[in-house]
């Protein structure tokens, strides 16, 4: 579970903070899964692990602080640990649902066994979360440190089932851990399958994807 300074909580509630840091012995929260705070809940959409020397300049602002050496203050604060450039810690993405929106209802429960339901299809055949999802992954897309991602990786896939790690890996120039890594959080949307070597689109992926090339298209054309 997340734990902020009373004087962020009102800014994580208006969606002005959405990345923090956290010197952890061990991931205290997990990617995919929703956390209770105050009247909605904390949707947590990434963890990862990297050195205080690679915190990017865009984390300051939607971390809530004023700069990298704040981050790693704030970080080393509850411990009254020194964070160095070598100490590692974790980088905890997400984005606060209000009550309104279904925030403190949709909580995974021990009985639906900690899975989020799906929202029924629309009756023209398309996912009842498909908007939500595209906008999740423009948000996934505009934090990361990489740029726009969601997209090559949904194609390369797509384009080459069943495929290797290594050599998907190779085609995008990224190393092998963090081309899975980020798979990873493409298959906590239910977007790919894993195989035992390489991946695969699943329906849903197929349809993100087909939305997300009709939305380009929209934007690429004149008015």
């Amino acid at each position: 579970m997340l734990a902020f300074r009373r004087q962020d909580r009102p800014r994580v509630e208006r969606g002005e903070i959405t990345v923090t840091y956290r010197l952890w012995r061990t991931p205290k929260v997990t990617a995919g899964k929703r956390y209770p705070f105050g009247d909605g809940a904390i949707d947590v959409e990434s963890v990862d692990v990297i050195p205080a020397a690679l915190i990017p300049a865009s984390d300051v602002a939607p971390s809530g602080c004023e700069s990298i050496a704040a981050i790693r203050e704030l970080a080393g604060e509850h411990t009254r640990t020194r964070v160095t450039a070598d100490t590692l810690l974790y980088r905890v993405e997400f984005r606060y649902l209000p009550a309104s929106s279904g925030g403190a209802s949709v909580l995974p429960s021990a009985r639906d066994g900690g899975r989020t339901r799906r929202p029924p299809d629309r009756p023209d055949g398309t996912s009842a979360d498909l908007p939500a999802l595209l906008a999740r992954l423009a948000r996934m897309d505009a934090r990361s440190p990489r740029g726009p991602w969601t997209r090559d990786v949904l194609r390369l896939i797509q384009r080459s089932p069943q495929t290797s790690a290594r050599l998907l890996s190779a085609k995008l120039h990224w190393e092998r851990l963090d081309f899975k890594a980020h798979v990873r959080r493409l298959k906590r949307l239910g977007l790919t399958h894993s195989f035992e070597v390489g991946y695969e689109l699943t329906d849903l992926g197929r349809e993100v994807l087909a939305a997300s090339r009709k939305q380009r298209r929209r934007r690429a054309s004149p008015d």
